[in-house]
């Protein structure tokens, strides 16, 4: 747990000159209830959380996060104080033509005291390989992972003369790989798709299908899934609604809906669960909004769309500026220096896109331009806007 909190703090306090990356520190707080499982008699838990978040990551993806979240519950009599950690990396490469490869490892760590000890540790490593066109998503990804869990039961034994506490310790060595396939279609701010996978465990194999929508936008994000899991303990239904949404320094977060099953710790997911998280972000380099500034406009309309002009006063010293986003499939196209500023010329389809620009090779976007939105690395993007019917 102390490794976590340095991460979370060199991960805010470090954060490069560059624009090229996105670091920052948030403090959250909020709370949870947690349903029993099925088949088990019970009251809903109840929890008060707080914790640390950190991230740092690049123009492409690359980067890691780290967060550390302590809960206490309503009453004591329905769960324990439990603490939990868990940090990640990423490195993603980009290799033309809309595809990209990238690595990623995970690591957690979990520890709950009442009404009995129990800890778990896992790691796990993926390998992603992934296409992104103008309207279609697609990732596949192989992934292993190991860990091990400590459960201590203790019991009461009365005998006709003496009260006596045994105690038993259950230790489980825990694995799991497998693959998933994820394929979405539609526009930047709205897609929809489906998704499956297959996971062989130390526990048996699990499968899963289902589908997914995505929605997100300068207003936050939001996404709503449903699955249907084969388990060595029977057919589960599994679904919910994720979304996150930003409030001027403030941001909020959260989700209901019943968990999936965990094929690596072999968990069973309860009924139902829902959270929600405020965080208010204390240390980073994320940009400040001021005087709103245009970097792009339409200077003709035309039968696929519109003809639009990108232009940006790039810093002092700029030797190389590029344009892209998801109307050039994430490829950087060369701009041209008029004496003021950087310029090119695009067609664009209707639709909603995101873009940047790249600054002898780093993500750059002014801190005040308008219409910036995060994005799904951790990074601000500009917002375009073509009016029309999408193709």
């Amino acid at each position: 747990m102390i490794l976590v909190v340095l991460l979370l703090v060199l991960m805010a306090a470090s954060a490069p000159s560059s624009a090229a990356q996105l670091s920052e520190l948030t403090v959250e707080a909020g709370g949870s209830r947690i349903l029993p499982p099925s088949g088990v008699e019970g009251d809903a838990a109840g929890f008060v959380v707080g914790g640390l978040r950190g991230s740092r990551y690049d123009v492409l993806g690359t980067g890691g996060y780290a967060s550390l979240l302590f809960g206490h519950p309503l009453n004591g009599a329905d769960g324990g104080d439990f603490v939990s950690g868990e940090a990640g990396a990423a490195y993603w490469r980009r290799l033309g033509g809309g595809w990209s490869t990238g690595l990623e490892g995970y690591a957690f760590g979990f520890q709950v005291a009442d009404p009995f000890s129990y800890r778990a540790g896992a790691a796990e490593a993926s390998a992603t390989v992934r296409w992104r066109g103008a309207l279609v998503d697609a990732r596949l990804a192989g992934t292993a992972g190991a860990g091990r869990s400590r459960t201590e039961i203790s019991t009461l034994v009365q005998t006709m003369r003496r009260q006596f506490t045994v105690q038993e310790v259950l230790t489980d060595d825990l694995w799991r790989y497998g693959t998933t396939l994820e394929v979405l279609a539609g526009s930047a701010s709205l897609s929809a798709g489906v998704a499956g996978g297959i996971h062989h465990s130390s526990g048996g194999t699990y499968r899963s299908a289902g589908v997914r929508l995505v929605a997100g936008g300068g207003k936050g994000a939001l996404e709503v899934r449903g699955d249907v899991w084969r388990t060595p303990d029977g057919n589960r239904t599994t679904g919910g609604i994720a979304f996150y949404v930003p409030l001027g320094g403030w941001r909020l977060r959260g989700m209901v809906g019943r968990p999936e099953p965990d094929p690596l710790l072999l968990a069973e997911p309860g009924r139902g669960a829902g959270g929600v998280l405020v965080g208010r972000r204390i240390l980073g380099n994320e940009p400040v909004p001021g005087t709103r500034v245009t970097v792009h406009r339409v200077v003709a309309e035309t039968d696929a769309g519109a003809r639009v002009r990108f232009a940006l006063k790039a810093p002092a010293g700029a030797e190389h500026v590029e344009v892209l986003g998801d109307f050039t499939l994430w490829e950087p196209v060369a701009t041209t220096n008029d004496g003021t500023r950087w310029t090119v010329d695009l067609d664009v389809p209707p639709g909603t896109w995101h873009f940047g620009f790249l600054v002898d090779g780093a993500w750059y976007l002014p801190d005040d331009v308008s219409d910036a939105v995060p994005d799904e690395w951790g990074r601000r993007s500009a917002t375009l806007v073509i009016q029309g019917e999408e193709q």
